[in-house]
């Protein structure tokens, strides 16, 4: 009868090899030792080939040991004692990817490293992180619907449709010709007919207004488009189609606007 191969010193299973900055992953490392003789102060070590593991993660927690995991120059270590020969253990390491690390693929380098003995270093699988982005859907919506009044109030929404969250975010924008600045809130005139609406902060699935309100002179007449825009913001917008929205309102005269 065949015998079955022994297990590796070393294998490797990830919870996802596609992440992002902020994202929380964890990795599964089986040592085994195939030896006849016992490997003192036992590791399982993690590290990466294109750049030093501990300068894009952070660890979380690791289970499976006998002593707290931690950083050893560039790689990390989960330490689980003597190990006798046909013995195994599993260290599970839930590591975060720290913010502003560089995109790219990072190749998983694993190893069963011991006080007498290390065995050689297993590779894969290859990590992939992604800068996160932020898909921003930008509309605008007027009042009044109705007579005697001149003044329209312009709403700017913004909506973070994912699946980063978003900051820094600034939306630019233009009021028709005709129209006079009457006040804003959450939003300023820098100049001229130009408007400007900041939103510090909206997170992933969340959502943020703005309004500002101009007013049509008394011999206004026809018709009046404002448009805004997504001028900045972090990260990255996948989708721009939905990054600018346009408004139209329709004056008789300065006290009879309709939107």
């Amino acid at each position: 009868m065949a015998l079955a191969a022994p297990p590796e010193p070393s294998a490797v299973s990830v919870s996802s090899t596609q992440l992002a900055p902020g994202e929380e992953f964890t990795v599964s490392l089986e040592i085994f030792n195939p030896e006849a003789f016992t490997v003192t102060s036992a590791n399982a070590q993690l590290r990466t080939v294109e750049a030093n593991l501990v300068d894009l993660v952070e660890l979380v927690s690791c289970t499976g040991t006998v002593a707290p995991c931690g950083a050893l120059t560039t790689s990390f270590r989960g330490p689980v004692g003597d190990l006798p020969g046909g013995e195994g253990r599993t260290v599970v390491f839930t590591f975060r990817v720290k913010d502003g690390v560089p995109a790219g693929d990072f190749t998983l380098e694993h190893q069963f490293v011991g006080g007498n003995f290390a065995f050689p270093a297993g590779t894969g699988p290859v990590a992939t992180i992604s800068l996160a982005t932020a898909d921003l859907e930008v509309s605008l919506d007027a009042s009044p619907r109705g007579i005697l009044t001149s003044r329209i109030t312009y709403t700017v929404r913004v909506d973070n449709l994912g699946p980063g969250d978003a900051t820094g975010v600034r939306i630019g924008g233009t009021f028709a010709n005709g129209l006079s600045w009457a006040h804003g809130n959450g939003c300023t005139r820098p100049s001229g007919r130009n408007v400007q609406c900041d939103f510090p902060a909206i997170p992933n699935g969340g959502s943020a207004t703005a309004t500002f309100s101009v007013d049509a002179g008394l011999l206004a007449l026809g018709t009046f488009s404002t448009s805004v825009s997504r001028v900045a913001g972090s990260p990255s917008d996948p989708i721009g189609s939905n990054d600018s929205a346009r408004r139209s309102c329709a004056a008789l005269t300065g006290l009879l606007v309709r939107c």
